[in-house]
Protein backbone atom coordinates (compact mmCIF):
# COMPACT_ATOMS: atom_id res chain seq x y z
CA UNK A 1 0.00 0.00 0.00
CA UNK A 2 3.13 2.38 0.61
CA UNK A 3 4.17 2.12 -2.68
CA UNK A 4 1.20 2.56 -4.56
CA UNK A 5 0.59 6.05 -2.26
CA UNK A 6 4.13 7.36 -3.27
CA UNK A 7 2.89 6.24 -6.68
CA UNK A 8 0.45 8.15 -6.99
CA UNK A 9 2.11 11.60 -4.82
CA UNK A 10 4.54 11.55 -7.31
CA UNK A 11 1.72 11.24 -10.22
CA UNK A 12 0.08 14.07 -8.55
CA UNK A 13 3.56 15.68 -8.13
CA UNK A 14 4.00 15.25 -12.14
CA UNK A 15 0.64 16.94 -12.83
CA UNK A 16 1.51 20.60 -10.88
CA UNK A 17 3.61 22.37 -13.36
CA UNK A 18 3.45 25.94 -13.85
CA UNK A 19 4.32 28.25 -16.32
CA UNK A 20 7.66 30.04 -16.12
CA UNK A 21 10.25 32.20 -18.45
CA UNK A 22 13.25 30.69 -16.63
CA UNK A 23 16.91 30.70 -18.71
CA UNK A 24 17.57 26.95 -19.90
CA UNK A 25 20.07 25.68 -21.90
CA UNK A 26 19.85 24.20 -25.19
CA UNK A 27 21.90 20.27 -24.47
CA UNK A 28 23.00 17.46 -26.02
CA UNK A 29 26.00 14.76 -24.90
CA UNK A 30 26.58 11.33 -26.12
CA UNK A 31 28.13 9.27 -23.50
CA UNK A 32 30.68 6.28 -22.99
CA UNK A 33 30.12 4.56 -19.81
CA UNK A 34 32.25 1.83 -18.49
CA UNK A 35 33.32 0.18 -15.18
CA UNK A 36 33.49 -2.59 -12.65
CA UNK A 37 29.98 -4.33 -10.98
CA UNK A 38 29.55 -6.90 -7.97
CA UNK A 39 26.10 -8.62 -8.49
CA UNK A 40 24.52 -11.48 -7.02
CA UNK A 41 21.50 -13.97 -7.51
CA UNK A 42 19.16 -16.30 -5.39
CA UNK A 43 16.19 -18.05 -6.04
CA UNK A 44 14.29 -19.72 -3.81
CA UNK A 45 11.96 -21.73 -6.20
CA UNK A 46 14.87 -23.96 -6.57
CA UNK A 47 17.71 -23.49 -4.76
CA UNK A 48 18.23 -21.55 -1.32
CA UNK A 49 22.15 -21.16 -2.71
CA UNK A 50 22.98 -17.90 -3.13
CA UNK A 51 25.70 -16.78 -6.19
CA UNK A 52 27.52 -13.47 -6.37
CA UNK A 53 30.54 -12.21 -8.12
CA UNK A 54 32.38 -9.24 -9.72
CA UNK A 55 31.67 -8.40 -13.66
CA UNK A 56 32.30 -5.05 -15.95
CA UNK A 57 29.83 -2.89 -17.42
CA UNK A 58 29.22 -0.71 -19.99
CA UNK A 59 27.34 1.59 -22.10
CA UNK A 60 25.80 4.23 -24.43
CA UNK A 61 23.82 7.38 -23.77
CA UNK A 62 22.23 9.73 -25.71
CA UNK A 63 20.68 13.06 -23.49
CA UNK A 64 19.09 15.93 -25.21
CA UNK A 65 17.47 19.09 -23.08
CA UNK A 66 15.76 22.35 -23.32
CA UNK A 67 13.12 22.13 -20.68
CA UNK A 68 12.56 18.81 -20.35
CA UNK A 69 15.06 16.13 -20.56
CA UNK A 70 14.93 12.92 -23.27
CA UNK A 71 17.33 10.09 -22.94
CA UNK A 72 17.57 6.91 -24.69
CA UNK A 73 20.43 4.43 -24.27
CA UNK A 74 21.90 0.84 -23.62
CA UNK A 75 23.67 -0.36 -20.36
CA UNK A 76 25.14 -3.82 -20.39
CA UNK A 77 26.65 -6.06 -17.69
CA UNK A 78 28.73 -9.22 -17.55
CA UNK A 79 29.60 -11.33 -14.07
CA UNK A 80 30.83 -14.04 -12.71
CA UNK A 81 28.86 -15.67 -10.01
CA UNK A 82 29.95 -18.54 -7.57
CA UNK A 83 28.40 -19.62 -5.06
CA UNK A 84 29.27 -19.89 -1.44
CA UNK A 85 29.99 -24.05 -1.53
CA UNK A 86 30.75 -26.46 -4.09
CA UNK A 87 34.74 -25.41 -4.44
CA UNK A 88 33.92 -23.67 -7.35
CA UNK A 89 31.88 -25.67 -9.24
CA UNK A 90 28.69 -24.71 -10.04
CA UNK A 91 29.41 -20.52 -11.53
CA UNK A 92 26.88 -18.86 -13.23
CA UNK A 93 27.91 -16.47 -16.63
CA UNK A 94 25.42 -13.69 -16.16
CA UNK A 95 24.77 -11.31 -18.94
CA UNK A 96 22.60 -8.66 -18.11
CA UNK A 97 21.09 -5.68 -20.78
CA UNK A 98 19.00 -2.97 -20.85
CA UNK A 99 17.75 -0.59 -23.93
CA UNK A 100 15.74 2.41 -22.47
CA UNK A 101 13.96 5.67 -22.75
CA UNK A 102 13.22 7.96 -20.33
CA UNK A 103 11.55 11.43 -20.37
CA UNK A 104 11.69 13.85 -17.19
CA UNK A 105 9.63 17.27 -16.95
CA UNK A 106 10.59 20.27 -14.25
CA UNK A 107 8.80 20.57 -10.96
CA UNK A 108 10.90 22.36 -8.96
CA UNK A 109 13.44 25.30 -10.51
CA UNK A 110 15.61 27.18 -8.41
CA UNK A 111 19.45 28.77 -9.12
CA UNK A 112 21.19 25.97 -7.76
CA UNK A 113 19.24 23.15 -7.65
CA UNK A 114 16.31 21.01 -10.13
CA UNK A 115 13.61 18.30 -10.03
CA UNK A 116 12.48 16.20 -12.09
CA UNK A 117 10.09 13.42 -12.28
CA UNK A 118 8.99 11.82 -15.32
CA UNK A 119 8.20 8.30 -17.02
CA UNK A 120 11.22 5.54 -17.81
CA UNK A 121 10.84 2.79 -20.57
CA UNK A 122 13.08 -0.37 -21.25
CA UNK A 123 12.09 -1.51 -24.37
CA UNK A 124 14.15 -4.48 -23.65
CA UNK A 125 15.36 -5.55 -19.99
CA UNK A 126 17.58 -8.78 -20.20
CA UNK A 127 18.96 -10.64 -17.47
CA UNK A 128 20.50 -14.47 -18.62
CA UNK A 129 22.47 -16.57 -15.94
CA UNK A 130 24.67 -19.88 -17.88
CA UNK A 131 25.61 -22.77 -16.05
CA UNK A 132 28.28 -24.52 -18.19
CA UNK A 133 28.50 -27.23 -15.08
CA UNK A 134 25.21 -28.32 -15.69
CA UNK A 135 23.16 -30.30 -17.71
CA UNK A 136 19.04 -29.90 -16.80
CA UNK A 137 18.44 -26.18 -15.20
CA UNK A 138 21.77 -24.74 -16.92
CA UNK A 139 20.23 -21.03 -18.31
CA UNK A 140 17.75 -19.05 -16.61
CA UNK A 141 16.18 -16.10 -18.66
CA UNK A 142 14.24 -13.44 -17.42
CA UNK A 143 13.37 -10.61 -19.76
CA UNK A 144 10.80 -8.20 -20.09
CA UNK A 145 9.76 -4.66 -21.53
CA UNK A 146 8.93 -2.43 -18.58
CA UNK A 147 7.36 1.12 -17.19
CA UNK A 148 8.31 2.87 -14.54
CA UNK A 149 8.51 6.21 -12.36
CA UNK A 150 11.64 8.20 -12.84
CA UNK A 151 12.61 11.22 -10.99
CA UNK A 152 15.97 12.99 -11.31
CA UNK A 153 17.34 15.84 -8.93
CA UNK A 154 19.93 17.67 -9.65
CA UNK A 155 22.62 20.40 -7.92
CA UNK A 156 25.68 22.23 -8.83
CA UNK A 157 28.18 22.23 -6.27
CA UNK A 158 30.65 24.77 -7.86
CA UNK A 159 32.13 25.94 -11.02
CA UNK A 160 33.11 22.29 -11.98
CA UNK A 161 31.00 20.04 -9.91
CA UNK A 162 27.79 18.97 -10.39
CA UNK A 163 25.97 15.85 -8.42
CA UNK A 164 22.30 14.28 -9.93
CA UNK A 165 20.49 11.77 -8.32
CA UNK A 166 17.85 9.59 -10.33
CA UNK A 167 15.41 6.96 -8.58
CA UNK A 168 13.53 4.50 -10.95
CA UNK A 169 10.27 2.08 -9.42
CA UNK A 170 9.03 -0.37 -11.84
CA UNK A 171 4.89 0.00 -12.15
CA UNK A 172 4.23 -2.96 -14.28
CA UNK A 173 6.15 -4.92 -16.80
CA UNK A 174 5.24 -7.50 -20.04
CA UNK A 175 7.49 -9.74 -18.96
CA UNK A 176 8.50 -13.97 -18.74
CA UNK A 177 10.89 -15.63 -16.25
CA UNK A 178 12.00 -19.41 -16.28
CA UNK A 179 14.61 -22.12 -16.95
CA UNK A 180 15.74 -24.44 -19.25
CA UNK A 181 14.05 -27.50 -17.10
CA UNK A 182 11.38 -25.35 -15.10
CA UNK A 183 8.59 -23.33 -16.05
CA UNK A 184 7.64 -20.25 -13.48
CA UNK A 185 4.11 -18.90 -14.56
CA UNK A 186 0.86 -17.77 -12.96
CA UNK A 187 -1.12 -20.64 -11.00
CA UNK A 188 -4.22 -19.60 -13.08
CA UNK A 189 -2.31 -20.09 -16.46
CA UNK A 190 -1.02 -23.99 -15.40
CA UNK A 191 -4.98 -24.70 -14.01
CA UNK A 192 -6.12 -23.16 -17.32
CA UNK A 193 -4.31 -25.66 -19.32
CA UNK A 194 -2.85 -22.39 -21.33
CA UNK A 195 0.51 -23.31 -21.05
CA UNK A 196 1.81 -26.12 -24.53
CA UNK A 197 4.72 -28.51 -22.89
CA UNK A 198 5.04 -30.20 -26.24
CA UNK A 199 5.74 -26.87 -27.81
CA UNK A 200 7.76 -24.78 -25.78
CA UNK A 201 6.87 -20.75 -26.43
CA UNK A 202 7.87 -17.89 -24.25
CA UNK A 203 4.95 -15.71 -23.66
CA UNK A 204 5.18 -12.31 -21.89
CA UNK A 205 3.12 -11.54 -18.60
CA UNK A 206 1.48 -8.31 -17.27
CA UNK A 207 3.40 -8.44 -14.21
CA UNK A 208 2.72 -5.39 -11.54
CA UNK A 209 4.87 -4.77 -9.13
CA UNK A 210 3.39 -6.18 -6.16
CA UNK A 211 4.57 -9.83 -8.02
CA UNK A 212 7.88 -8.35 -9.47
CA UNK A 213 9.73 -5.86 -7.49
CA UNK A 214 12.01 -3.83 -9.65
CA UNK A 215 14.07 -0.48 -8.27
CA UNK A 216 16.97 1.82 -9.39
CA UNK A 217 19.15 4.07 -8.23
CA UNK A 218 22.02 6.21 -10.61
CA UNK A 219 24.06 9.09 -7.92
CA UNK A 220 25.62 10.88 -10.48
CA UNK A 221 29.20 13.51 -9.87
CA UNK A 222 29.92 15.32 -12.94
CA UNK A 223 33.05 17.10 -13.22
CA UNK A 224 33.55 20.42 -16.00
CA UNK A 225 31.69 18.70 -19.09
CA UNK A 226 32.89 16.17 -19.86
CA UNK A 227 33.45 13.36 -17.30
CA UNK A 228 30.43 11.89 -14.92
CA UNK A 229 31.54 9.79 -11.96
CA UNK A 230 28.63 7.02 -10.59
CA UNK A 231 27.15 4.53 -8.26
CA UNK A 232 24.48 2.27 -10.05
CA UNK A 233 21.96 -0.16 -7.75
CA UNK A 234 19.45 -2.15 -8.96
CA UNK A 235 17.47 -4.61 -7.58
CA UNK A 236 14.52 -6.93 -8.68
CA UNK A 237 12.80 -8.91 -6.54
CA UNK A 238 10.08 -11.64 -8.10
CA UNK A 239 7.17 -13.36 -5.98
CA UNK A 240 4.89 -15.18 -8.62
CA UNK A 241 5.50 -18.39 -6.10
CA UNK A 242 4.48 -17.17 -2.75
CA UNK A 243 7.21 -17.49 0.46
CA UNK A 244 9.80 -18.60 -2.87
CA UNK A 245 10.87 -15.08 -4.18
CA UNK A 246 13.66 -14.97 -6.64
CA UNK A 247 16.45 -12.11 -5.83
CA UNK A 248 19.05 -10.24 -8.25
CA UNK A 249 20.68 -7.39 -8.59
CA UNK A 250 23.78 -5.82 -8.96
CA UNK A 251 25.74 -2.51 -7.97
CA UNK A 252 28.38 -1.42 -10.34
CA UNK A 253 31.03 2.02 -9.85
CA UNK A 254 31.12 3.74 -13.57
CA UNK A 255 33.07 6.53 -15.36
CA UNK A 256 31.60 8.19 -18.20
CA UNK A 257 32.75 10.40 -20.73
CA UNK A 258 30.97 12.95 -22.96
CA UNK A 259 32.15 12.32 -26.52
CA UNK A 260 29.66 14.89 -27.61
CA UNK A 261 28.25 17.85 -25.19
CA UNK A 262 26.97 21.03 -26.71
CA UNK A 263 25.20 23.90 -25.15
CA UNK A 264 23.07 26.71 -26.57
CA UNK A 265 21.34 29.05 -23.93
CA UNK A 266 17.72 30.38 -25.00
CA UNK A 267 14.60 31.46 -23.35
CA UNK A 268 11.36 29.39 -22.86
CA UNK A 269 8.16 31.08 -22.35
Amino acid sequence: MRYLLLTLLLFITFLISAKDTTQYNKHFEWNITTGGALSSFQDLKYSAIHWSGLGITGGLDFKWQKKDIHSLGFDGVYSDEKPKTFNGFGNYKVYRGQLYYYYLHPIKQQKDYKLFIGTKIDGLDVNWHINEDLYNNASYLIYGFNFKIFSEYQQQLNEKWGMSVQLGFQLFSLMEEGISFGYAAPQETLENGDYNYNQIEFPLFFTPFWDYLSIETNINFTYSKRWTFSYKWRMQQSYIVKNYHMTQGYSALVVSFSIISKDKAIKLK
